[in-house]
């Protein structure tokens, strides 16, 4: 086996699309198809910012609107219709709009949720990413009725925190290549950008009665490179990205083309070396058990006799008879 097949020179760099998928992402996913299918199920709707479901009678629907629909009615209580659901800042991104935020919201999760787990931990992952969806969920729903001069916004989903992630991981690693061997800033940048203006622009010129919070998108962004900011004052940023166009682990003496053969003979030398030695010392270990089972036994025979061995005895003495021929 040459050195190229060896684990060690083939291991991977931290941060890339090839990595398995975490256990909050994991979690994340499965809770979003969960209670959207819930949802769907229970408010007979496939939209949640429709007159047909706000206007519905319907048990299944009002307790979707009671535990996911966050609107500006229920935090702002200066507004006139208001009734308090300070609860749905908790629950409202668990639950996508319509089947085209679930499927875009799970596509965003996977990706930048499981990178973002990877690099924070998935403690760290959680909070940052129910944290950005709390947060930019309650900036929205106040600066919502500014933008649409009054008319209802509907903040649903977990956009807020996916756009935070992308952001995230934009920040970290913006030399990161992607598709088509593109920069991971740039591309990040213009997909939040052209989205965060689409949904400002949409949400503005809409003449829908209710519309999709046209400011989270854009509040999840400012709440990703503050925190960013934050942590690399304070130097808690797992990997920032040096300022060259290359990532940490592709700079020279990293790279899998930049490893000396004749090093990495003498490491797997020594690997073998030092297994050789462990599985010696653990024969001799058991060869010394073996002897002292073994003394015990014959000494047991010369004050009562064979006949007082037990069956497992017998058979232990027998294995060890013809282990000992020549």
């Amino acid at each position: 086996m040459g050195y190229e097949d060896r684990d060690y020179f083939q291991s991977k760099p931290k941060f890339e699309l090839s990595t398995g998928i975490g256990p909050a992402t994991k979690g994340l996913l499965i809770a979003m198809v969960g209670l959207y299918l819930g949802a769907l199920i229970a408010g007979n709707a496939t939209n949640f910012a429709t007159d047909a479901f706000h206007t519905s009678s319907t048990e299944g629907a009002v307790w979707v609107r009671r535990l996911f629909v966050l609107t500006p009615l229920d935090v702002n209580t200066w507004m006139t219709g208001f009734q308090p659901g300070y609860w749905k800042l908790a629950t409202h991104w668990l639950v996508p709009i319509d089947l085209l935020a679930a499927v875009l919201g799970g596509v965003a999760v996977f990706f930048a949720g499981r990178m973002v787990e990877e690099l924070f931990g998935w403690r760290r992952f959680l909070l940052m990413f129910v944290g950005a969806c709390v947060i930019s969920g309650l900036l929205a729903t106040l600066v919502d009725p500014l933008v649409l001069r009054g008319r209802p916004s509907i903040v649903m989903g977990p956009s807020g925190g996916a756009f935070a992630m992308f952001t995230t991981v934009a920040w970290i690693a913006p030399n990161q290549r992607t598709f088509m061997g593109w920069r991971l800033r740039p591309v990040v940048l213009t997909m939040v950008g052209v989205f965060a203006a689409l949904s400002l622009v949409t949400g503005a010129l809409s003449g829908a009665p209710r519309v999709q919070s046209p400011t989270q998108l854009a509040w999840a962004v400012l709440i990703a490179v503050s925190t960013m900011m934050l942590l690399k004052s304070r130097g808690l940023l797992p990997a920032p990205a040096p300022g060259s166009y290359e990532e940490a682990w592709n700079r020279r003496g990293n790279r899998a083309e930049d490893v000396d053969p004749v090093a990495l003979a003498l490491a797997q030398a020594r690997k073998d070396e030092e297994r050789d030695r462990a599985e010696a010392l653990k024969k001799k270990e058991l060869a010394s058990i073996d002897q002292q089972k073994l003394d015990g036994i014959l000494e047991k025979i010369s004050r009562q006799g064979i006949s007082s061995l037990s069956r497992g005895e017998r058979t232990f003495l027998d294995e060890q008879s013809k282990r000992r021929k020549p």
